[in-house]
């Protein structure tokens, strides 16, 4: 011990310090004691000045390589020679926090894996020929060179991202921004990439190992939208901060004005929509309390909705709260029930009840934007109601009891014919 605090007068003045200025982080940093991971030469702690009192690395940074220890030495063992008397004072805190990072990396796992049992600190942390002590960052040629890829980084395959990194939703500690800021690979530079044949192909072989370390859901859901999702997106991870990597582009066919036209396009082939667009973007604009614009049906909609309803045009329900908006409607227009035979609805016809059936076979949808199971029940039930037969000509009644019993129950409880 006297030995080294002899040796530590070599290196440094001795020099008392005040405290830090106003405003500045709890962590004191003076001198050239500084330890800052992957740093160059010249930054951080001053690795070659202190060579003579360090023979190996692991006097400092013990435990590291074979138990998996911290990195950072214990700030204690630094007063042995900075006690004020010796060498100057130095007070230093490690970091509390992990560095962001999606690397698949820990030094007790590369330790264990690594082909020499006894690893040097110096394979990775010095460059050849520097002494021992000449503390860099490790490169990345050297992680790939030692893993067997033979390219520059970003140049290398996509198969070959997960040999390094760990997938983006197991990145937790990157930001949006550190996602935004990672590079493509070369693949997705080609004229044909987003198609079927260049995306679609590289999904469908290698998303457990390539997509994932840069993609989740949310990323491809910004296309893939209103439809089945391809099974290679649903064995992403659901990750939000994937948007992050680009925005979505118009396509170019939308040009210049094309919310003000988009209704004639829309109206022509809604499942084009729906390629990359969700209800939720629509309703933005067309639902009745929309902030950024009124007004989805065309003039004189409300004359002639009744047909567009019926016909199941578009879901009306989307929009509207049948229960509500409907009946408060008709109510004020006086199209009300006025017995229980008579409708105010279904164009007012006359005894309409009486020919409801066919209208229901055809279009059971319509019917329950404004009715509820109970309704039917009312005069269909077996049990409780007025045992109307709501089965038309021709119904297999064994088929449907093998198909759905519990349907069966419904009406007719525990005695099903």
């Amino acid at each position: 011990m006297a030995r080294h605090r002899a040796r530590g007068l070599r290196h440094g003045k001795r020099r008392r310090l005040g405290p830090p200025p106003a405003g500045r982080p709890a962590m004191i940093i003076t001198g050239f004691l500084v330890l800052t991971l992957f740093q160059q030469p010249g930054q951080g702690f001053d690795h070659p000045k202190h060579k003579a009192l360090f023979p190996s690395c692991t006097s400092c940074h013990a435990g590291v390589a074979t138990k998996g220890e911290s990195l950072w030495p214990d700030p204690v063992s630094c007063t042995t020679c900075h006690d004020g008397t010796i060498e100057k004072t130095v007070v230093w805190r490690p970091p509390t926090s992990p560095r962001r990072s999606n690397l698949r990396f820990d030094h007790l796992g590369h330790a264990a894996k690594a082909k020499d049992k006894s690893p040097s600190c110096a394979v990775c942390h010095t460059l050849a020929g520097e002494p021992r002590m000449a503390v860099r960052a490790p490169v990345v040629q050297r992680c790939l060179d030692c893993h067997g890829i033979r390219t520059a980084h970003v140049a290398a395959p996509d198969t070959a991202c997960a040999t390094c990194h760990v997938p983006l939703a197991r990145a937790a500690s990157f930001s949006r921004q550190d996602i935004a800021k990672i590079p493509a690979p070369p693949s997705h530079a080609a004229p044909d990439f987003l198609s079927r044949s260049g995306h679609g192909a590289v999904s469908r072989q290698t998303v457990g190992t390539a997509c994932a370390t840069c993609h989740a859901q949310e990323f491809c859901y910004q296309c893939h939208a209103g439809s089945a999702p391809p099974r290679a997106i649903t064995w992403l991870a659901s990750d939000p901060r994937s948007t992050a990597i680009v925005a979505r582009a118009a396509p170019a066919a939308h040009g210049d004005n094309f919310a003000d036209r988009h209704a004639t396009v829309a109206a022509a082939s809604t499942t084009s929509c729906t390629s990359c667009h969700v209800r939720a973007d629509c309703l933005e604009c067309h639902r009745p309390s929309a902030a950024r614009g009124a007004g989805y049906h065309a003039d004189g909609f409300l004359a002639r909705h009744p047909a567009s309803a019926y016909a199941r045009e578009a879901s009306c329900s989307d929009c509207h709260n049948v229960g509500v908006f409907c009946s408060s409607c008709h109510a004020r227009a006086g199209l009300v029930a006025s017995g229980v035979l008579r409708s105010g609805y279904h164009d007012a016809r006359p005894f309409f009840v009486a020919g409801h059936g066919q209208a229901a076979r055809q279009g059971l949808e319509s019917c329950v934007s404004c009715h509820v199971e109970r309704d039917c029940l009312t005069c269909h039930s077996a049990v409780g109601g007025r045992r109307f037969n709501p089965h038309g000509p021709g119904f297999d009644g064994a088929r449907m009891r093998r198909k759905s019993f519990a349907m069966c129950t419904v009406c007719h409880g525990a005695a099903v014919p």
